[in-house]
């Protein structure tokens, strides 16, 4: 989980440039998520729509669940309305997209998700 305490709650924890992401279990059962090219995730035990309806962090309770999120890419951070919109560099092309990815459920007591 990669929780960030802003004021007002809002999606967190996004990581980009991603190969593949782990998730485990905390004992010894886990899930691999890898693509073919590149991609971003983030895990939390807030879903979005928690995040979206909640006044104020200190509102939230976490899930016992572990919300995953997978995207192709994210529009980068500028909207214009109070400050420079976003660059060109790091807006995304209308058109067609493709990506996919894979899920590899595992136990470390009989494999190295690394190796999967």
């Amino acid at each position: 989980d990669q929780y960030v305490p802003y004021i007002v709650p809002q999606e967190h924890g996004n990581k980009t440039g991603l190969r593949w992401i782990i998730l485990r279990d905390g004992e010894s059962l886990g899930l691999k998520i890898s693509s073919s090219g590149l991609f971003e995730g983030s895990a939390s035990h807030f879903p979005d729509e928690l995040l979206y309806s909640t006044s104020h962090a200190f509102e939230l309770k976490p899930r016992s669940e572990t919300f995953v999120y997978l995207d192709h890419r994210q529009r980068g951070l500028g909207t214009g309305s109070c400050g420079p919109d976003t660059l060109d560099k790091y807006l995304i092309s209308s058109g067609n997209h493709h990506f996919d990815f894979l899920l590899r459920p595992f136990d470390v007591r009989n494999s190295n998700p690394i190796d999967l």
